[in-house]
């Protein structure tokens, strides 16, 4: 699914939860609860009870504790919420833990960059991991929009990285016409980079 896409379902997304919310939903739809694997209804009270529960805790749990302590379809749309924004979010940041994880979930334990610290990688290292990530299809290219002074080098390592990506680059440049309509902001201020998104490979 393109960004495109994930931001018009996440928009639907919100107005069904305004609509439960006015009739006062706590129930969770039967459908849902024939669909909801213990697995996934584990990561959701942990999202929502962020710390609460440890996993060795609920998986002792039978279904029907935790789809109540999920409590409702409006608790499970702010989870579904949470992910996709997360997933149009996610940048390659070529940090230890995501380049560990990255190894180990492929199978790649055994390449010389599984091994060699990401903050001894140079140029080479960092462009042979970028196409690992490529080859195993972990992936995708999608558009940002930076202040001018940020360099396509330093993409990854900005801290201010855009909240929103957008799928082409002439998606990027109608935003910052709106961007400049609205703000104030000079063209010179802006500039349009390619940013690679982790992708949700479940």
């Amino acid at each position: 699914m393109n960004i495109r896409k994930q931001k018009r379902l996440i928009t639907y997304l919100y107005l069904l939860i305004d609509r439960l919310d006015l009739e006062k939903n706590e129930q969770i739809l039967e459908q849902i609860k024939k669909n909801l694997s213990n697995e996934d209804a584990i990561d959701m009270i942990q999202w929502l009870y962020s710390g609460h529960y440890e996993d060795k805790g609920l998986f002792v749990f039978k279904k029907d504790k935790l789809l109540e302590l999920i409590n409702s379809d409006i608790n499970i749309l702010l989870y579904t919420i949470q992910i996709l924004e997360d997933e149009i979010t996610n940048c390659v940041s070529y940090s230890q833990r995501e380049v560990t994880t990255f190894f180990e979930n492929t199978q790649h334990e055994m390449h010389y960059l599984a091994h060699k610290p990401v903050n001894q990688w140079d140029e080479y290292d960092t462009s042979n991991y970028h196409s690992l990530l490529s080859k195993t299809n972990r992936t995708k290219l999608v558009y940002g929009i930076f202040a001018s002074d940020v360099l396509p080098k330093d993409v990854a390592k900005v801290t201010t990285s855009p909240s929103d990506f957008f799928d082409t680059k002439e998606e990027a440049e109608t935003e910052i016409q709106n961007i400049i309509l609205e703000r104030k902001f000079n063209r010179d201020e802006l500039i349009i980079h390619k940013v690679w998104l982790i992708k949700d490979n479940e």
